[in-house]
């Protein structure tokens, strides 16, 4: 951003109408303006009047010029440069303030983007994921052409290789298990472009697949109960031992 400085006498003029139309500064800001302008060097464009020298020329009080002084630099009329003990602070009128140009914008590229080449798919990818999804999910999907199943594969296989959404079945059952959630194993939920983008990044979050959990055990029948194999030599034992107790002939 640049700013031009009132620096000749001409420039100094303009600022002092620029001062005098400004509807947000006061009167006696304005008066106090008008004295800064009178100290304005025409070469170098810096005035180094004192605040009591600016409150005795323009009749005004001492906490008038610092109040004057800061509602001109808020409105970016003015410029200041503090100074210390020994130099007086150092004033420069600002006559314009030039906002940066915008960036020249590019016009719109028209011409059409190459996507990437769909993935071939064969019918042998499309039963291995299928057949995946029936063993995690106990379930009978169909991988014949024509049905559900086999077109939101055969879309989902375009972009992913079927080891991709192997993992991604894997990681679903490890997460879901035998829950509630477990009904959702199944491809209109896994393999839909919204859902399986989301997958897809929590598993490359993970940073690798995650392994199905072991299958569970089946339930045992209470009212059956299973006794151990008897050792061979045990029960030959016990078959003697009958025999010697009911003797010979009733065994």
């Amino acid at each position: 951003m640049s700013i031009q400085f009132a620096t000749s006498p001409v420039e100094i003029l303009a600022w002092q109408r620029r001062v005098l139309s400004e509807p947000r500064l006061s009167h006696t800001a304005s008066r106090i303006a008008t004295s800064l302008s009178l100290h304005i060097n025409s070469h170098s464009g810096v005035a180094w009047p004192s605040l009591r020298t600016l409150a005795r020329v323009s009749n005004t009080s001492y906490s008038s010029v610092k109040r004057a002084i800061r509602r001109m630099v808020e409105l970016q009329l003015l410029q200041v440069e503090r100074g210390d003990a020994r130099r007086a602070n150092r004033y420069r009128a600002i006559l314009r303030r030039d906002s940066p140009r915008p960036a020249p914008q590019r016009a719109p590229d028209t011409a059409p983007r190459q996507q990437a080449e769909p993935r071939p798919v064969d019918d042998a990818a499309i039963a291995r994921v299928v057949a995946h999804l029936n063993r995690a999910a106990n379930a009978c999907f169909p991988d014949a052409p024509g049905t559900a199943t086999y077109r939101i594969l055969r879309r989902a296989l375009r972009r992913h290789a079927p080891e991709t959404l192997c993992a991604v079945v894997d990681l679903k059952t490890a997460q879901w298990g035998r829950t509630e959630q477990a009904r959702y194993l199944r491809p209109s939920t896994l393999f839909t472009p919204s859902r399986l983008e989301g997958y897809l990044s929590e598993l490359h979050q993970r940073g690798r697949p995650a392994s199905p959990p072991p299958s569970p055990e089946p339930p045992r029948d209470p009212d059956r109960t299973t006794r151990p194999p008897t050792a061979p030599g045990k029960a030959r034992r016990h078959l003697d031992a009958m025999r010697h107790i009911l003797g010979p002939g009733r065994s």
